[in-house]
């Protein structure tokens, strides 16, 4: 079996299955007839870009970064309709103010996102600052960030 073959039947397992380590990944493998070294294992994960997500049952599962954009998202919406007080723009920066203790959440969660024009965020006990590359991108960052109360 090719390289393009295995990585395909990878992705297929890791999109049938929990797989939570590189050893049940072998197994599986090996139960479907290919037998592949723990090295290979390891670049076949690198390759496909996998990361570790949330399992159902709260311990650590192979996914694809799409499946992980997919939890941030929902974390965040969760986090806004949870612990937001208050959002405004000034300057370069979109100020979140939130629920003491959650503004670190934030900065987390969206420190995660890609979100064009954001230089980077600093946190306190409730308030988020988002630090924008322009003005016009601090409201775009806003309206963004609001797309997720909806």
């Amino acid at each position: 079996m090719n390289k393009e073959m295995r990585l395909q039947m990878i992705s297929r397992l890791i999109s049938d299955h929990e797989i939570k380590t590189q050893e049940e990944l072998g197994q599986w493998l090996h139960t479907s007839g290919l037998q592949v070294t723990q090295a290979t294992i390891s670049r076949d994960i690198r390759e496909l870009k996998l990361i570790k997500v949330p399992s159902k049952d709260g311990r650590l599962k192979y996914s694809f970064k799409i499946d992980q954009d997919h939890y941030i998202s929902e974390k965040l919406r969760h986090k806004l309709r949870d612990a937001l007080i208050g959002m405004e723009v000034i300057n370069y920066f979109v100020i979140i103010k939130t629920l003491p203790g959650h503004a670190h959440a934030f900065g987390a969660l969206l420190d995660s996102m890609e979100i064009s024009g954001k230089a980077g965020t600093i946190c306190g006990n409730d308030t988020c600052l988002i630090i924008c590359r322009s003005p016009e991108e601090a409201v775009s960052i806003k309206q963004q960030i609001a797309l997720y109360q909806e």
